[in-house]
């Protein structure tokens, strides 16, 4: 007779190795905060596009995952929005956030994927156009 003497620590361990934090890439995303919101946009539409891929296959577990995983990055995208009389495109920003992220709370339901692909457009047009901006203000490279 064998004994299994593998412990709960030993099966974590690998399912949490990707969420160990690195110091490193903090630092460096903490000096760059525009690169910071770019990573969440895009983020958020690969959280988007993994969802429709669920819907489509009938994983509503995993789809609800993913929305979830969408509202949170559009939380974190909102909390780093500087609302003041100063930044007017700050309040659009705050719109357009808002506007996705009740796509997305419609999307849990939905048969179709109409307001999934809403939500996704939304944040797609807004990636692209921040990697725009960041292009041609030197920010990013051009082949990036």
């Amino acid at each position: 007779m064998t004994l299994n003497n593998t412990t709960a620590k030993d099966v974590k361990e690998p399912i949490l190795e990707e969420y160990r934090r690195n110091q490193d890439t903090e630092q460096h995303l903490a000096e760059n905060p525009r690169k910071t919101v770019l990573l969440l946009l895009q983020g958020a539409v690969d959280k988007g596009n993994l969802a429709k891929v669920c819907h489509q296959s009938q994983a509503l577990v995993e789809k609800g995952f993913h929305l979830g995983r969408m509202t949170t990055i559009l939380d974190a995208l909102r909390d780093r929005l500087n609302l003041t009389q100063d930044t007017p495109l700050a309040f659009d920003l705050e719109e357009l956030y808002r506007y996705a992220d009740q796509s997305i709370q419609e999307a849990v339901f939905e048969k179709d994927t109409f307001y999934l692909d809403s939500s996704i457009e939304i944040l797609t047009e807004l990636r692209d156009a921040w990697m725009e901006m960041m292009q041609q203000t030197g920010q990013l490279p051009e082949n990036a």
